[in-house]
């Protein structure tokens, strides 16, 4: 960020930047006393997860006359677009994305033949082939088959999604509305629950999980790029595929972002958005999201060469044009906050599947009525 800043430095130097850091545990918390104080930062970067409930609350300027912006989201993947909108204007501009991806250790493939873990086509690598191989590198005591995410705030929701996408479901219509408990979702829940749990499946916290992937104590993980710095240095062969499907719909996976929007009561609007306007320029976007190991939003360089050199580069690349964003809904990290709590339910088998998703439609319901 430093070297970033002393670039947009050199072009205008009469703009002064001061940088304030947010967490991720108190980052919301912390702009949300900030607007409600009047002392909120001219430039914001928000989670894709956050930005509904700031852009409907108003408090985010209009970026649609912004002609280089406008033109930054058209050079954005589709699906990254309505998280930065509200009410038919755009608040925010996707900068960084990213999304995650199979993994599977290499080492314990001859128990399943190398060849063919490797030369799974997509017409045959679906939940059914995901739920065999996970099966047949279990070495009970030793290795579990696949990681399972169990409760982990902010993290389970990410996990047990792409299984709903995949199986032709989602969680809301196009109008907004709660679609919880249909037969597909009810499906998924249970393939993640029964499927992947039982017998061959270690249920941790997605840490815990990253760690014994690397520790060599699992099969197959579905976790994102910044687990690649580790794998670097492990003795044993792995690579990764893309997120399967089931039946005839395509394996999609969650895609995660950082959005760049301009506070509504700042006294330097124009300012602020020269800046936006230089940091997600495509030569300065690509240059920090491969030092930080993420992909820009820009399509045209998610495919630059350091990312089809990077290890296992292309799949994530691939991912990345079949992944999903969260609901834009302003009560979503309510909502989150609901899914997670009946999904683990599920995995503790206080609920089955299908009381879990009625009562996760019942819930979120209610609080979208009270709000």
């Amino acid at each position: 960020m430093n070297s970033l800043l002393a670039g947009f430095h050199r072009e205008h130097p009469e703009i002064p930047v001061e940088v304030s850091e947010l967490s991720w545990s108190d980052g919301k918390t912390k702009l949300m006393v900030g607007f409600n104080s009047e002392t909120a930062p001219d430039v914001l970067e928000l989670g894709s997860d956050w930005v509904a409930q700031f852009s409907s609350s108003g408090v985010l300027a209009s970026l649609d006359s912004n002609a280089s912006l406008m033109q930054r989201l058209s050079d954005a993947p589709k699906y990254s677009l309505p998280s930065g909108m509200w009410g038919g204007h755009y608040f925010a501009v996707p900068w960084l994305l990213d999304t995650r991806v199979i993994f599977i250790n290499d080492s314990l493939t001859y128990l399943i033949g190398e060849a063919f873990t490797h030369g799974l086509d997509t017409n045959h690598w679906n939940w059914n082939a995901l739920n065999w191989m996970s099966n047949l590198l279990t070495w009970p005591g030793h290795i579990s088959g696949i990681g399972v995410n169990g409760p982990d705030q902010h993290r389970l929701y990410k996990k047990f999604l792409p299984y709903v996408w995949s199986n032709g479901g989602d969680l809301f219509d196009s109008a907004g509305h709660p679609t919880m408990n249909t037969s597909q979702n009810i499906e998924a829940l249970k393939y993640y629950v029964d499927r992947l749990l039982l017998g061959d499946g270690m249920m941790e916290t997605q840490k815990n999980l990253d760690d014994a992937f690397v520790r060599g104590k699992l099969g197959i993980w579905f976790s994102g790029s910044w687990l690649l710095p580790r794998l670097a240095k492990v003795p044993f062969k792995w690579h990764t595929k893309i997120f399967p499907g089931n039946g005839n719909n395509p394996g999609e996976s969650f895609a995660g972002g950082e959005y760049l929007a301009v506070n509504n009561k700042s006294a330097m609007k124009r300012e602020a958005e020269i800046f936006l306007e230089f940091i997600t320029r495509p030569d300065n976007e690509l240059a920090f999201a491969r030092k930080v190991n993420e992909y820009p939003a820009d399509v045209r360089s998610q495919s630059d060469t350091f990312y089809q050199h990077r290890r296992e580069g292309a799949v994530f690349t691939e991912q990345l044009q079949h992944a999903r964003m969260t609901p834009v809904i302003p009560q979503w990290l309510d909502v989150e906050g609901i899914i997670e709590d009946e999904v683990s339910k599920a995995l503790y088998k206080k609920e089955t599947p299908e009381e879990a998703m009625n009562n996760m439609q019942r819930r979120t319901e209610e609080l979208m009525k009270n709000q």
